[in-house]
């Protein structure tokens, strides 16, 4: 008879002997009732313009200037007639504009929508299905063009890229913008440039503020990652949820300081981003520190602004550090080495890379004389950000053991749970679903009641991510639990446990494993492989090889029905992950072993 495991780590929490002294006085304040621009405002205004708010392509923009701006946009948002609990649309990238108008919507009681840039013109329209004002990147307004066009809208405000940047770039990227806009501002009289918008509505003269309505959704994010049939997820968030996430980084914060007044971050991740913006945006506001703002999220972009603005944090996913030592690398052949001592908390998150991609990253850090090495995190937009942290002050080696990094401690303030299927708790070393205590906890999804009830039960978020804990309470994140296949005895095959196998082979630097969907019974399993830069063999023998291997090591009745090999890099979503997505509509140029040839095969689209 099995023995039942009496081990609870969410109730031991042993982590809690990693934090600092003092972070459960922290988490005991009583924060006040309000919203939370008005909470972000009395951090703003503690610091007296010592230190920028934010710099943007030469632009500094100071404290005061900051809170200038946010008014301006909440007499523009009055004067437009909304009221609080309206509902207001921001489709834009990070940019100063875009936080003053999310701050100032805030302030008046006014819900921002902030969907996922690169979401399908009928997930947008969905989403925007109650929004009354709208708040549109220029480059991206064909995008919406039509629903924009509805009488819902009564007010279109373009906005460009340009307004805060410094002369002379501001000046010709402005004209060559007002150019390629002014068809757009022509079509009727409720579409208007940013300049236009505080001419027609800045002239309020009432009240701004409006009161914090308890448990109220006051801003509604994107998920980044995870979807619903191909559909981005709007995750309502409450003022209180937000600011509960600020007590847990105070005390997270009592060790090695690294939210430090007069320290640098850098953004360069959409607005929509919830973790991006909490931990590159808000904090640095509120905690005296200056955000160099680049809505510019490529390789060769971040790798510059990293060598140039050397920022005490910022965060990205695990191929653009991939991509930035990989530089560091190249420096370092020619004599080079680089001086990164000025890394505080460099964040991996959102996705990371594989263990072995991680220790080379964090011998590098050692090398170049960082004081720390990268930190790994993990969170949801349900969560408001942050749920665990590897952060770690002059340890350099990790656990690269495991087929999966270590995602850091639960932060403070926060459970973590392993569980499985019937809702039982786990023991330290066992796998199973993560599930999250928070109280920065999603307010719901937005007109969506039945998926809500499917995320939340008894108050713990059910992550629908695979993991493990050790007895330390390290969190290890292997993949979604949803994607995964069963074999004939029932023996479910998870992808991302696919893919760890074939990274095990020597031939092979990282593996994406999709299930795609055609014109056929069955969802079919295909392997993208990203070969080693160094590896000499032949396509014929990297994919017989693992094929004989795969079909020895999987489930019965489960195969691999098709691989791709790839060289270089995979392509990247516009939230820097590896786009999963791309790859699961690929339907053609697989390769398989057949009877001792190497066959192309192609399926069919729906």
């Amino acid at each position: 008879m099995k023995k039942e495991n009496s081990t609870k780590p969410s109730e031991e929490m042993r982590w809690t002997q990693f934090y600092a002294e003092g972070y459960d006085q922290i988490l005991a304040k009583t924060f006040p009732r309000e919203t939370l621009w008005k909470f972000i405002e009395r951090g703003i205004l503690e610091d007296n313009d010592r230190h920028d708010a934010l710099v943007y392509f030469g632009r500094h923009i100071r404290r005061s200037q900051f809170i200038e701006q946010v008014q301006q946009w909440g007499r523009v948002l009055k004067g437009m007639g909304l009221k609080p609990g309206d509902e207001m649309l921001i489709f834009c990238p990070t940019i100063p504009e875009s936080i003053y108008v999310l701050l100032a919507a805030n302030m008046v009681g006014v819900v921002a929508v902030l969907p996922n840039l690169s979401a399908s013109p009928q997930a947008l329209a969905e989403c925007m299905s109650q929004c009354q004002v709208a708040f549109v990147y220029d480059g991206l307004e064909h995008l919406i063009a039509e629903p924009l066009s509805r009488n819902q809208f009564r007010h279109v405000v373009l906005m460009d890229v340009t307004r805060s940047m410094a002369m002379p770039l501001r000046m010709v990227a402005g004209t060559l913008n007002w150019l390629k806009t002014r068809k757009v501002r022509h079509r009727q009289t409720k579409y208007m440039s940013m300049d236009e918008a505080v001419s027609r509505f800045g002239h309020y003269e009432g009240e701004l503020e409006a009161p914090n309505v308890e448990g109220q959704t006051v801003m509604v994010f994107s998920s980044g990652g995870t979807t619903v049939q191909g559909k981005a997820k709007q995750i309502g968030m409450s003022n209180e949820a937000m600011i509960n996430m600020f007590r847990c980084a105070l005390a997270f914060n009592l060790t090695g300081n690294p939210f430090r007044e007069g320290t640098i971050a850098y953004c360069p991740l959409p607005l929509f981003v919830c973790t991006g913006f909490f931990v590159l945006v808000l904090a640095p506001l509120f905690r005296g520190m200056t955000t160099h703002l680049d809505p510019r999220l490529n390789q060769k972009q971040f790798t510059k602004s990293i060598m140039s603005i050397r920022p005490q944090i910022t965060l990205v996913p695990g191929r653009f550090w991939q991509g930035f030592f990989h530089h560091v690398e190249e420096l370092k052949a020619k004599g080079k080495r680089p001086d990164l001592s000025f890394f505080r908390f460099p964040i991996m998150g959102g996705e990371g890379c594989t263990p072995e991609a991680l220790k080379h990253i964090n011998d590098l850090m050692r090398d170049c004389c960082s004081p720390i090495a990268l930190t790994s995190g993990y969170g949801l937009s349900e969560t408001f950000s942050v749920a665990t942290v590897d952060y770690q002050l002059n340890k350099y080696d990790k656990v690269y053991s495991k087929r999966a990094i270590s995602v850091g401690y639960p932060f403070p303030g926060v459970r973590v749970g392993i569980f499985d299927e019937q809702g039982n708790e786990l023991g330290y070393g066992q796998r199973g679903e993560i599930r999250i205590l928070t109280p920065a906890l999603t307010s719901g999804y937005l007109n969506n009641d039945e998926l809500t009830r499917k995320l939340i039960h008894d108050g713990w978020v059910h992550s629908g991510d695979y993991g493990e804990m050790d007895e330390d309470g390290l969190v290890y994140v292997y993949g979604r639990m949803e994607y995964h296949v069963v074999g004939k005895d029932g023996t479910k095959a998870y992808l991302f446990d696919i893919a760890n196998e074939l990274r095990q082979d020597a031939a092979i630097k990282e593996s994406v494993v999709c299930s795609i969907k055609g014109d056929f019974e069955h969802p079919h399993i295909v392997a993208h492989l990203l070969v080693q830069d160094e590896n000499e063999e032949t396509e014929e023998e990297i994919i017989c090889r693992l094929d004989k291997h795969m079909t020895e090591w999987l489930p019965e009745g489960v195969r691999i029905e098709g691989y791709m090999l790839h060289h270089g890099l995979f392509e990247v979503s516009i939230v820097g992950k590896v786009d999963r997505n791309l790859y699961r509509k690929i339907m053609t140029g697989y390769r398989i072993p057949r009877d001792g040839q190497l066959l192309e095969v192609s399926f069919s689209k729906n």
